[in-house]
């Protein structure tokens, strides 16, 4: 029998599936629960929301063996509150439902993060039918992403049985791989043919939760190793992860350890998925410390409505010890996607690979405007006659030594404007220099023979960002006074410390544990394509998308230097031999003299007075 001298309160959560409410005493001590269905009143209106309030609420007093008038405080944590004008409209729904007793509206995921972590420090990701993250620092401080609803959140319940059916649509058309994804998907909703997935889906009474249901289905698939599901699934938890990384940025938790409760029904009721979600925020936050919810929102919903009656509660959670994250090194850590691997199909194998390789692309966008800056830094430093050097060990190491190799017949550069310098010397080009990449001093050295100085602009490439040949060398540019750029698939890295700018995509476990010559190494060569593809056309080297500077010293070449006169200056190719001929081969030289009408003489002179771009010499023209 409860104490009926106590405060009580009502802690409400509504998702987009279920509604869940609880009565609690002034200990946080739970008396009674009830439930109800969906209180997302942006998914079911604010009627269907009325009515799974009221019928939660009411068995949770009944459960309590209390009366409404016995209540003294309630939070209800719902689904679809974002803006003051769904407080407002659910607050109206409260004074109809809960008349005289004070009601605080707040967003579903405060509840989850007080009732998955027993306190306002740290992060909660809820993912069911939709998701959300919500973080608070402890000090007044909170973030949020996702939460947009149905059709604009990623990594949801509803995303991924969408994205599913969308699959199974793709396969019937023959524009994608077949997917068990239809055999079972079909099985489940008794349907025939794919072509009869229209008149289930877009049935009029067809809700988010009905597709949203389709999930365990897809995970299912994804567990038995189908290629699509697992895509899909991957997918999700990535968008899952960079909500996460958004929320502890915003709270400055990137570098710190902070708890994540993963709560909502998609996490914490398939560990595969949640699993791969983790693995996808310990990529991008490796001091994270996800652990499920240690209490349902409901009561943390009712923990709330606690405090706003200033209310020190004796609740204490049982303890969950937060789930085993992975060191900082993610690319030493197993691929939770890949445990299997030596038991996969080939397709499924070499579909686990494509995967990966969409993950190294995707890892180099959070970077761009980083490399942007890089771009820009290099470029200064080579108008006034410095270099772009690559350093780096094995695969790192042969990238930077073949992305420089490829400067001079590409944008006419010298040999020595762009080079790459890798542990064990030009031996290790070809063959594993054993102990070359852990000689500190060779770094070292290559830095100081190589006569850097404050022009110069210095990548280490490092994918572990913990190589001492690299290291070594970067530091000692630094003293030089060189501009030190660290490109490493690892955070923390100690790389970083005498970089001065860090370009880190972050692309997770490998398909073979540490084999990084795989996705980081794709990362690695999308990023120095971009360095170095970006300084030359900062220098010049192109016009348009021509590549004006190319040299022409083999037959391919010749023909494509005859293109490029002939589409920048609207000529036939003849007619572009021709020009060519007069200008001894130079591409600029004659696209010059052919647009301006020119001697070749005065079309040289003018592109000498400016350094080569051929854009400024047409901008001054009438300066001339």
């Amino acid at each position: 029998m409860a104490d009926t001298t106590s405060p009580f309160v009502i802690g409400v959560d509504g998702g987009g599936s279920k509604t869940e409410a609880v009565v609690a005493d002034r200990q946080g001590a739970i008396l009674g629960r009830g439930a109800g269905g969906s209180s997302n009143y942006l998914n079911v209106g604010l009627d269907t929301a009325s009515i799974a309030l009221q019928t939660a609420i009411a068995q949770a007093l009944q459960q309590a063996g209390l009366e409404q008038s016995q209540i003294s405080a309630a939070t209800w944590a719902l689904a679809g509150v974002g803006r003051e004008e769904d407080r407002q409209r659910l607050g109206q729904v409260a004074a109809r439902l809960l008349p005289a007793i004070p009601v605080q509206i707040e967003n579903d995921a405060l509840g989850a993060l007080m009732g998955g972590l027993g306190t306002r420090r740290g992060v909660v990701l809820i993912g069911g039918t939709g998701m959300i993250v919500y973080g608070e620092d402890g000090q007044g401080g909170s973030a949020r992403a996702g939460g947009w609803g149905t059709y604009l959140d990623q990594g949801s319940g509803y995303a991924l049985a969408r994205a599913a059916l969308s699959a199974i649509a793709c396969a019937a058309d023959h524009r994608d791989h077949r997917t068990g994804l239809t055999g079972r998907i079909l099985a489940a909703l008794g349907l025939a043919s794919a072509w009869d997935l229209p008149g289930w889906l877009y049935n009029p009474g067809r809700s988010a939760t009905d597709i949203a249901a389709l999930t365990p289905h897809l995970l299912a698939e994804a567990g038995a190793g189908d290629m699509i599901a697992v895509e899909i699934m991957a997918q999700g938890a990535e968008a899952l992860a960079n909500a996460v990384a958004a929320a502890a940025r915003q709270l400055r938790f990137s570098h710190d350890p902070f708890r994540l409760a993963l709560c909502g029904g998609l996490l914490t009721g398939s560990d595969l998925y949640r699993q791969t979600v983790i693995q996808a925020v310990h990529t991008r936050l490796p001091h994270a410390q996800p652990q499920l919810p240690q209490s349902d929102p409901a009561t943390g919903a009712a923990l709330i409505a606690l405090e706003s009656l200033n209310l020190s509660t004796s609740y204490s959670p049982t303890p969950h010890s937060p789930t085993p994250h992975s060191p900082p090194w993610s690319s030493e850590t197993r691929n939770i996607l890949s445990l299997s691997l030596d038991q996969n199909t080939t397709l499924e194998l070499i579909g686990l690979m494509h995967l990966a390789d969409q993950q190294a692309v995707a890892a180099a966008r959070p970077v761009l405007p980083i490399i942007a800056q890089v771009v820009e830094a290099v470029a200064d430093r080579m108008r006034r006659g410095g270099r772009l050097i690559y350093v780096g060990a094995g695969t790192s190491g042969r990238l930077g030594v073949l992305d420089a190799s490829e400067c001079p017949p590409t944008f006419n550069t010298d040999p020595a404007q762009v080079r790459g310098l890798i542990a064990g010397g030009p031996a290790a080009l070809t063959q594993s220099q054993e102990g070359a990449e852990d000689d500190r001093q060779a770094g070292a050295n290559a830095i100081v023979e190589s006569g850097v100085g404050p022009d110069d602009s210095i990548i280490g490439v490092a994918a572990s960002g913990r190589t001492p040949y690299v290291i070594a060398a970067l530091e000692t540019a630094r003293k030089q006074g060189a501009l030190t750029v660290a490109l490493t698939c690892n955070l923390p890295a100690p790389l970083t410390g005498p970089a001065t700018y860090v370009i880190a995509p972050l692309v997770g476990p490998e398909v073979i544990t540490g084999s990084t010559r795989l996705k980081a190494g794709t990362a690695q060569k999308l990023v120095l394509n971009m360095i170095s593809t970006g300084v030359m056309v900062r220098l010049g080297k192109t016009y348009g998308n021509l590549m004006v500077d190319v040299q022409p010293t083999n037959q391919k070449l010749q023909a494509r230097a005859r293109r490029i006169v002939a589409q920048a200056c609207n000529i036939d190719e003849a007619a572009a031999a021709e020009a060519l001929t007069a200008a001894e081969g130079e591409v600029k030289t004659a696209i010059i003299s052919r647009l301006l009408g020119r001697s070749v003489a005065e079309a040289r002179r003018r592109l000498e007075k400016a350094k080569g771009v051929i854009s400024d010499v047409l901008q001054q023209n009438e300066t001339f």
